[in-house]
């Protein structure tokens, strides 16, 4: 044992317990950095830095996207700074982005508003447009990428429609003359004795309506603005009506839809 100690004194054990302690410090020093503390110099650096980077959000003239700036204010407050300044800046700095993402808001709400009613439109295709110019505006209205549920809903109807229109089906021609072709089936299948028929165009003449409760106006005559209407009626009444007494006398003058598409009320006038 005693021989032991004498070779390890031989060589120096001072000299090995100097050299593990500088490695213990380089590696304590190693670990400072990597924890994310920095020397003065490098805090001040980087608060100017972040200063920077924050003053074109504040200001409103950063060239950035929202979420872009959104990055770089997360990316400054994660650095855990601790200057009263840039805390300032910070705040300011979310409150911008804050006013920002309201606005986008405003606007997307204000764009699907503009969809809805020019998609409720092209279901009612009261310009009388071909398939071809539906799809058209129907692919303006897709490539805003709206991502709203109502607008996917009434996008899809607006494609079925495109799709009877191009197969020749009864959606393919506008409001007024479904609506006249309507009157005029009601009225002679119940002259000719087929009540199922004029049943049956009844019940999907009302789909077209908000309620069977919508007021109908017959105009009975009209010079300038001045209109003389009949006793006012209800769709039902009115198409019960066409099938009792056999004969249709009026056409579609006008036509109010609700936020829906739906008619919410109706002028006919004597043909």
């Amino acid at each position: 044992m005693s021989e032991t100690l004498s070779k390890i004194r031989s060589t120096g054990w001072h000299r090995i317990f100097v050299i593990l302690l500088l490695a213990l410090m380089v590696a304590g020093a190693e670990s400072c950095k990597s924890t994310g503390k920095m020397s003065k110099k490098e805090r001040k650096a980087a608060i100017e830095n972040a200063k920077q980077q924050l003053q074109p959000i504040i200001s409103g003239t950063s060239t950035l996207s929202y979420d872009e700036q959104k990055r770089v204010v997360d990316g400054v407050m994660d650095k855990n700074l601790n200057d009263p300044v840039l805390n300032e800046m910070i705040i300011q700095a979310q409150k911008k982005l804050q006013d920002m993402a309201a606005d986008q808001m405003q606007k997307l709400s204000q764009r699907i508003d503009v969809a809805r009613a020019k998609l409720y439109d092209m279901l009612l295709n009261k310009d009388n447009k071909s398939a071809d110019e539906l799809e058209a505006d129907l692919n303006a209205i897709k490539r805003e990428n709206l991502h709203d549920s109502e607008i996917d809903g009434l996008i899809g109807r607006v494609e079925k429609k495109i799709s009877d229109m191009r197969s020749g089906g009864a959606e393919s021609l506008p409001l007024k003359a479904q609506l006249e072709n309507a009157f005029t089936t009601i009225a002679n299948s119940a002259k000719t004795g087929n009540m199922t028929q004029s049943e049956s165009t009844i019940g999907k003449t009302l789909q077209l309506f908000s309620s069977d409760d919508v007021p109908v106006l017959i105009i009975i005559s009209r010079e300038g603005s001045t209109v003389d209407y009949d006793k006012p009626t209800t769709i039902r009444r009115y198409l019960n009506l066409l099938k009792d007494t056999k004969t249709s006398r009026n056409n579609v003058d006008a036509i109010m839809t609700d936020d829906e598409g739906k008619i919410k009320g109706l002028d006919l006038i004597k043909k």
